[in-house]
């Protein structure tokens, strides 16, 4: 049986939440909003390109940080 933990879950949800919540409140700021949608659709995917990049360099440097346990269950 596949144990699910609620912690996991909400350990992986909650930097794009927060990463989305602050996106959200600085749409509202003056020098943001002069910024257009194609601008502010760049700078998202740029982030979230670095953030990939940043954690697959992560995981080159320390193999089996983000290594399944599925193996230990057995």
């Amino acid at each position: 049986m596949k144990k699910s933990s609620r912690f996991g879950v909400m350990q992986a949800l909650m930097p794009p939440l927060m990463g989305v919540l602050l996106l959200l409140n600085n749409l509202g700021k003056p020098r943001v909003e002069a910024l257009h949608g194609p601008d502010v659709l760049g700078l998202v995917a740029s982030g979230f390109l670095f953030g990939i990049g940043f954690a697959s360099l992560i995981a080159w440097l320390k193999p089996g940080v983000f290594a399944s346990s599925t193996k230990d269950q057995r």
